[in-house]
């Protein structure tokens, strides 16, 4: 009996030890993930600071030109009165037009330096696209092929990069706006996709079949992407000008068949409509002065005073859209991390790996839990707008409220233990980034008008008007979910044509209810 028992513990032992190893190492990949991003941020810096340095170098050429040329005239020889001299005058102006026309010929016909500068940052950010390209088709296919969740957490790391990177290479590329749309998107889609997979299994989720689904998807639309550009590729000739391609056929003609592609890849609403927000990078909501180190190290403190964190230290500066400083924290032998802006010293952004074994809390309780912690930060009129319950943690999306019209742009997403009801983690960048003083525009359709928009066959349950936004504008329009076939969904019917703005569909799966 007594050796039944000791085999007992020591399977339990050794599956704590595994357990623990793997939770080792996975933290270890998520340092290494976040050094690695580092190094990438650098190097997008540095590139950042050589095209700045090379501009100014070409601004100071041509104004060293100018004064050359001004220079000249200044010094040029007058004219005389005699016939001798006049007709050498003649002569010397007819030699003077010659060359200045050999030289004019010559600048118009042969690139300045400034020209092949700006060519060859032209054809280096075009073969780094071809390249990181290449690189998220690669780490994508290893994600699919492995079994191993530490691997995959690698490969969606290194995927997320070669996004970043890659959608830096596509902005230094002299293409119409529309031309970059639809490929700037499936780029940021791979990215913000690999994230939120390679953040599932660092806590440790396992990836669904509905995972795997939308991964496929992103895969192969990539696929076409890459075989497009290799298409590209093989139509350039050796003296091709990159210069060119926002007028060529050959690459411009490229990039626009991408919005033809077959494959309809997720949107990643996931955890709440519109939870991508605005695709607008300025942000809006953050104001006042640049906070020092010790101040953000305060603000932190301030605002978690319940926590009984130690060891509370700057772990250094994050330099994304929003500038913030990363502050670290211990509470027990677990971390809570959060970021505060450098401007306005607001918390954009924090979590906690608290333990949730159990549900004692509903959903009511976590949207109010929710709400206060974000009324101490000084967020007011925030509204739950959605729901979602996995693995004992509810995710809150708070939505900022204008009369009671929901700002979808606005949102705070929130994660509270349904166990414990703590506030685990919360992100406030879309707030941040999107939020201001806005006047809401004149309602046209009533709301039984936007409701027979909607096909027939739904059973309309609900019906509420919301600010919804759309690609860098925002539009108002009615919020209606009913029932069709045994599936939920939300239309949002714009109110002012009466044309349909957005459809989603709700889906039951092992990480709760999610949109799609």
């Amino acid at each position: 009996m007594n050796k039944a028992v000791e085999k007992v513990e020591q399977a339990i032992t050794d599956n704590k030890k595994e357990r623990d190893q793997k939770r080792a190492e996975k933290l270890k990949i998520k340092e290494d993930r976040r050094v690695e991003k580092a190094k990438k941020q650098a190097q997008v810096s540095r590139e950042k600071i050589y095209r700045e340095q090379e501009r100014a170098r070409q601004k100071q050429e041509r104004k060293e030109e100018r004064e050359r040329i001004r220079e000249e005239r200044k010094n040029s020889p007058k004219s005389h009165g005699n016939k001798r001299a006049w007709l050498g005058a003649v002569i010397s102006l007819s030699v003077a037009t010659f060359v200045l026309a050999s030289v004019l010929t010559y600048v118009l016909v042969m690139p300045t330096n400034s020209d092949k500068a700006m060519e060859s940052i032209y054809r280096k950010s075009f073969y780094d696209t071809v390249e990181q390209v290449d690189n998220i088709d690669l780490n994508l296919s290893k994600t699919l092929a492995t079994s191993d969740d530490v691997a995959k957490i690698k490969y969606l790391t290194n995927t997320a990069i070669n996004s970043e990177l890659c959608e830096n290479d596509l902005q230094q590329l002299p293409l119409a706006d529309e031309n970059k749309f639809y490929t700037t998107k499936l780029i940021n889609q791979i990215g913000d996709y690999s994230k939120y997979l390679s953040a599932k299994l660092t806590q440790g989720s396992e990836m669904s079949e509905q995972d795997y689904a939308g991964l496929r998807q992103l895969y192969n639309a990539n696929r076409q992407l890459k075989n497009s550009l290799q298409e590209v590729l093989s139509k350039l000739s050796v003296d091709f000008s990159f210069s060119s391609i926002g007028t060529g056929d050959i690459i411009t003609g490229g990039f626009t068949e991408l919005q033809n592609l077959s494959v309809e890849y997720p949107e990643l609403i996931y955890d709440g409509p519109f939870s991508d927000g605005q695709t607008d990078r300025d942000v809006k909501g953050l104001s006042g002065e640049k906070i020092t180190e010790k101040q953000a190290k305060d603000i932190f403190l301030s605002v978690f005073p319940s926590y009984s964190v130690v060891k509370t230290e700057i772990s250094g500066d994050i330099k994304g859209e929003i500038k913030c400083y990363g502050i670290d924290a211990v509470k027990g032998n677990k971390h809570l991390y959060a970021q505060v802006s450098e401007t306005g010293g607001k918390l954009i952004s924090f979590a906690y790996a608290g333990d949730c074994n159990g549900i004692v809390y509903d959903g009511e309780y976590a949207e109010n839990k929710a709400i206060e912690f974000v009324e101490r930060l000084g967020v007011k009129n925030m509204k739950g707008v959605w729901f979602n319950l996995a693995d004992n943690v509810y995710t809150v999306n708070l939505a900022y409220t204008i009369n009671g019209i929901i700002v979808y742009s606005d949102l705070i997403k929130v994660r509270v233990c349904a166990e414990s009801g703590m506030v685990l983690g919360m992100e406030a960048s879309s707030y941040y980034k999107n939020h201001v003083e806005r006047e809401i525009g004149e309602v046209l359709l009533t709301e039984e008008q936007a409701k027979a928009k909607v096909y027939s066959e739904i059973d309309i349950s609900t019906c509420r008007l919301t600010l919804v936004p759309v690609g860098k504008s925002e539009k108002l329009a009615y919020e209606i979910s009913g029932v069709y076939d045994d599936s939920i969904y939300y239309v949002y019917i714009d109110a002012v044509t009466g044309r349909q703005v957005e459809m989603f569909k709700v889906i039951e799966s092992s990480e709760g209810t999610l949109l799609m």
